[in-house]
């Protein structure tokens, strides 16, 4: 019997990355943290804090970060009401808190469009429109 040896493997290993975990199409980068948008809590929706997408919807972010204390109707600013929202969304104040100022229109726009997406806004409303319709017809 004829023997071979046979060499040993290299004992380096290579890094294999980490999975992608959620939902690609959900998840934004802030700063250098991938996070995914998940549907809202139940506690910004009861202070009313989530029902700012309305008004990102309505005004240009430049607008909104220029209103004055007073102009939803409590004693926040339109900065405040923003920083808000976002803690909302993505539920990480710290997260916010860090890197706030680094954010930028691209990214608010983005994070609305998947608030929208992750809380079926837009399937709602459709529903809605259509009784509206129907009851017209």
């Amino acid at each position: 019997m004829v023997e071979t040896n046979k060499p040993l493997p290299a004992p380096e290993q290579t890094d294999k990355g980490l999975p992608q975990i959620g939902s690609p199409e959900n998840s934004v980068r802030i700063g250098d943290q991938l996070i995914e948008i998940k549907p809202t809590k139940l506690k910004y929706q009861r202070n009313r804090t989530a029902a700012f997408y309305r008004m990102l919807e309505l005004y240009p972010l430049a607008d909104i970060l220029a209103m004055e204390a007073g102009a939803f109707g409590d004693d926040r600013d339109g900065d405040k009401a923003l920083m808000d929202w976002l803690i909302a969304v993505t539920d990480n104040e710290q997260l916010i808190l860090d890197h706030y100022n680094e954010l930028d229109t691209g990214v608010i726009e983005q994070l609305l469009q998947i608030f929208r997406r992750v809380n079926r806004m837009d399937e709602k409303e459709q529903k809605q429109k259509n009784l509206l319709t129907a009851r017209k017809g």
